[in-house]
């Protein structure tokens, strides 16, 4: 009975109309330096390793009744910067079946980079198993949950760089302490606006996210809440989702989750099962799995390739899986080619969260080529933070150990940059070091 209350309370909460009652305080952040003190929190996470459950509602206004659950899933999500795997297992609870075939579960697999992407979608039945291959991250936004990583730090579907801060918004909430940003989304005079509530208290984190009409209309509202603190970091335990336009949200609560912890590659991987049809669209291409599997970089090492205007039919001859197989190498190697080279030498995180609790921070330093890098000189510049201790070198586990503190006289805002010159990387590695006023320091 009390979890039924706590469902319905829950969406009676996020479906009436937010009316906040916001007594105003002093501002003392402009959007530039709450920008910078978000993006300085979001740096923090690296990886996020999680279970989830998660549960899709539609809720009727006329009936005060427990909202209809629509569909529930199972997640696995694993998140780092440079790869993301997921694996859902979807039961969807229709008000009739749609045919004597159907299937109520499906399980989706993914993976993403920032070159391709590959979805497996699989039935507990006899179906054929399905696959997908495409450039780039498009298959990400289809795979319709929230991560942990994007509840707490996507905005809605924009890209931080369309908050357009000349049309931006800072208020103080006096008796929650959040910091209430609204910022128009691009430079439309009708675009829309995403609201933030942002809470000091958790590092800055917007627990609270809503898409806006310019007339002011609410769209969609994201709300993450309770927050425990894993690994040193807060992590939301629940958040939820709901769309006033259709009655529809859902719910996603947390029950277990690593915070910057590696992930083994394996686990960040999976490959297609035998008998699976392949639809590759990076290479045009269609074929099926023959019992070995692969993935879209191990094109040509494994699985029946066939063109995209074969019909599916006999296994292809070996001389035929070599031909499309090559082909399909060379498209790879070329879009491969045409990606960005990325920098030889990469530190992270080059925003800095510098709070009163904390004194050392450390930097990580990868090479591309798995060798350890050199750091030549370095400049720290602020005027209101002091770098009072700084180790030369790059440590065995290839960190820089730095201490910062805040000049005693400062209270307010604080910004430094740290500037590093490392051996074989021709510019030089900018670091920001932000910290918040001394009020907004737990």
């Amino acid at each position: 009975m009390n979890s039924r209350l706590s469902v319905r309370s829950l969406f009676l909460l996020t479906v009436i109309t937010f009316i906040p009652t916001i007594v105003i305080a002093e501002v003392n952040l402009t959007p530039e330096q709450l920008v910078l003190l978000m993006k300085a929190s979001r740096e923090q996470y690296n990886i996020v390793d999680a279970k989830m459950k998660e549960r899709f509602y539609q809720y009727d206004p006329n009936n005060q009744s427990e909202p209809k659950v629509k569909m529930s899933r199972e997640i696995v999500s694993r998140w780092t910067r440079d790869k993301q795997f997921s694996r859902t297992v979807e039961t969807s609870y229709p008000d009739k079946i749609p045919h004597k075939d159907y299937s109520p579960t499906i399980v989706h697999t993914y993976v993403t980079t920032s070159t391709w992407s590959k979805l497996l979608i699989e039935a507990p039945d006899n179906r054929i198993p399905r696959g997908y291959i495409k450039s780039g991250v498009s298959l990400e936004e289809e795979k319709g949950f929230y991560t942990i990583y994007d509840a707490m730090w996507k905005l809605l579907g924009f890209p931080w760089e369309k908050m357009n801060l000349a049309e931006t918004t800072v208020t103080r909430d006096e008796k929650t302490h959040y910091y209430i940003m609204k910022a128009r989304m691009g430079d439309h005079p009708r675009g829309p606006f995403v609201t933030l509530y942002i809470d000091p208290g958790r590092d800055f984190i917007p627990v609270k996210k809503e898409m806006v009409k310019p007339d002011g209309t609410i769209v969609l509202r994201l709300e993450c809440n309770p927050f425990r603190r894993v690994n040193g970091l807060w992590i939301a335990y629940r958040y939820c989702w709901f769309d006033p336009r259709v009655n529809y949200g859902a719910v996603t609560e947390v029950e277990d989750v690593k915070v910057n912890q590696s992930i083994p590659d394996n686990l960040l991987e999976f490959s297609f099962p035998k008998g699976t049809i392949v639809s590759d669209e990076m290479h045009g291409l269609k074929y099926t799995i023959e019992g070995v599997d692969q993935s879209p970089a191990d094109k040509g090492k494994a699985g029946s390739e066939i063109a995209a205007d074969t019909k599916l039919t006999a296994p292809v001859k070996e001389e035929q899986l070599r031909t499309v197989a090559s082909k399909a190498e060379q498209m790879l190697q070329t879009l491969t080619a045409e990606q960005a080279v990325p920098l030889a030498i990469q530190i992270w995180p080059t925003i800095v969260l510098v709070t009163n609790d904390k004194y050392e921070y450390k930097l990580s330093a990868t090479k591309s080529d798995g060798t350890k890098p050199v750091l030549l000189n370095y400049e720290f510049e602020s005027g209101s933070l002091d770098l009072s201790s700084f180790k030369n070198l790059i440590n065995d586990q290839n960190q820089l150990v730095l201490r910062i503190n805040r000049k005693q006289s400062h209270t307010r805002f604080a910004s430094g940059t740290l500037l590093l010159q490392l051996k074989g990387h021709d510019e030089v590695i900018k670091v920001t070091f932000v910290s918040p006023p001394l009020q907004d320091t737990p």
